[in-house]
């Protein structure tokens, strides 16, 4: 062997450079296709480290790790030499190795060479990652290999928590809209000379809009509608406890002002802690003298249709609406109703209907629509102004409560 071309150049240094250029010669010259299958080889490495998915090489059976990609040494936070020195154990859950080894013992020879599981991988920080791992077995040179891409699925994972969540959310608020629904009445009661109708449409799963009748000895019924401001939860369980009030109340008041008086004292102190605030229309009539005795406390005043008369008149009284402070007063007012007469209760998610434009419904369509349609009855009359509403509005979902009573001396 010749001397060193470099003096400072070790024998065994310039052996191993003659060695290593014989062989690059060799392979280029007489093996063209191993230097093509060895330049596939590097190629195909470097997809792999490019790839964001953990990318493991098995051995079979034993399941060590033959190699890994850069992508499962960054998210497993551990280097390429500790992932190859510890065992497929130490990084899934005792559950996903058993699963991976029954592919390996009975998969192949059964011809299910291919599986997936959702499991987690532990990092060598000890964190968890979900991933979803595809293990696919294939052979090579008679000898049998795993290859196991696992897929970060925590977004998938907190997608799925919060589809689940809100699903969840619904469940219940549906179940709120029906125990809401369940305190309106289930029909209007029934009295001689006077015919009703009621609804209500929440804005949304529950709101705060309410009515109800009362039925008294001597032929007199009360009926009141009301409006908590907004349509959250909140506003649904003080129209629940408003109700609930009312109920225990009514009989110990005669006067229409009085009532509104003691419920606003009592609910003072809840509505003022929630910031929240009810609108309320009471009403006591007497079948025997067609007298109808009103109080209002801050809400749309009820439009009252004459046979006789063309148009509708405002019922209004004086009164603030209610949680504003305790002690207030209630104006009571009268009026004698007449066979034809109509009579509509509603809340301002009715009359402040918008249509594309930003036009209001207003009262002037409200009063058409009961002019128009004064020889039907209170339920006709009532269907006919929700259809002219979701007419008015193109269909769209309702932005408010909707609720409304329609009487009918006859």
């Amino acid at each position: 062997m010749k001397k060193p071309s470099d003096p400072t150049e070790s024998w065994e240094a310039e052996r191993e450079k003659i060695i290593g250029l014989g062989e690059r010669s060799l392979r280029k010259t007489y093996y063209p296709e191993l230097q093509q299958k060895l330049d596939e080889l590097e190629r195909f490495r470097a997809l792999l480290d490019q790839s964001n998915d953990c990318i493991f090489l098995l051995k079979i059976p034993s399941l060590s790790f033959i190699d890994v990609n850069e992508s499962a040494c960054r998210q497993l936070e551990c280097s390429r030499q500790e992932l190859l020195s510890l065992p497929l154990e130490k990084f899934v859950p005792e559950v996903a190795a058993v699963r991976i080894r029954e592919l390996v013992a009975f998969g192949h020879a059964e011809g299910r060479d291919q599986d997936t599981i959702t499991t987690q991988l532990y990092k060598c920080s000890g964190e968890k990652l979900p991933v979803e791992i595809t293990i696919r077995l294939v052979s090579f040179h008679k000898n049998l290999y795993g290859v196991a891409v696992a897929r970060d699925i925590t977004e998938r994972k907190r997608a799925e928590k919060a589809l689940l969540e809100n699903f969840r959310i619904l469940r219940e608020m549906e179940l709120a809209r029906q125990i809401q629904l369940s305190l309106l009445p289930a029909a209007p009661p029934e009295l001689p000379g006077v015919r009703l109708a009621g609804y209500c449409l929440p804005a949304t799963h529950v709101g705060g809009d309410y009515y109800d009748f009362y039925r008294r000895e001597d032929g007199i019924l009360d009926m009141v509608i009301a409006d908590v401001s907004g349509h959250s939860f909140g506003a649904a369980l003080m129209m629940a406890e408003a109700r609930s009030v009312l109920r225990a109340q009514v009989n110990s008041f005669t006067g229409t002002g009085d009532i509104l008086a003691s419920l606003n004292d009592i609910l003072y102190e809840d509505l003022s802690q929630a910031e929240l605030f009810i609108t309320m229309f009471y009403v006591k009539y007497d079948t025997s003298t067609c007298t109808l005795t009103y109080s209002n406390a801050g809400h749309c005043s009820p439009l009252l249709s004459r046979r006789s008369v063309s148009g509708c008149s405002e019922l209004d009284a004086e009164g603030l609406i209610m949680g504003v402070r305790k002690g207030l007063p209630f104006e009571e007012k009268q009026l004698s109703m007449e066979e034809g007469d109509v009579l509509i209760l509603y809340t301002d998610g009715i009359i402040e209907a918008q249509n594309d434009a930003g036009e209001l419904f207003g009262l002037g369509r409200l009063c058409g629509i009961i002019g128009a349609r004064h020889s039907e009855s209170p339920r006709e009359i009532s269907d006919a102004v929700l259809r002219e509403v979701s007419a008015f509005t193109g269909g769209a979902p309702p932005q408010d409560d909707m609720t409304m009573i329609v009487m009918k001396v006859v």
